[in-house]
């Protein structure tokens, strides 16, 4: 009987398979496409990769130490108010029978 073809699940490569022995009769490995990119092109990449991730952690450090001001002034208006009034005691839904 003569082989046949399958591509490998896993490699994607063209296997030739012998149902008599049940062994694989050879093989053909997919051929990756060759890059374009000039090495000029890939260091400027990798310098603009290098820039957006810059401004994103600094985008991130602002955020953060603008989040912890308003919790500082938040946390400043509810201490004012504590010490304003005097602490009472949480009126229950139990306490009102």
């Amino acid at each position: 009987m003569a082989t046949f073809s399958v591509t490998c699940p896993h490699c994607h490569a063209l296997l030739d398979i012998d149902p008599d022995a049940r062994v694989v009769a050879g093989s053909k490995p997919v051929e990756k496409p060759k890059s374009t990119v000039t090495l000029d092109e890939r260091v400027r990449q990798l310098s603009q990769e290098k820039q957006a991730a810059e401004a994103k952690a600094d985008e991130a450090l602002r955020a953060e130490r603008s989040g912890a001001a308003l919790r500082e002034e938040k946390f400043r208006k509810l201490l004012e108010g504590a010490a304003k009034g005097p602490a009472t005691r949480p009126i229950k839904d139990i306490d009102l029978d």
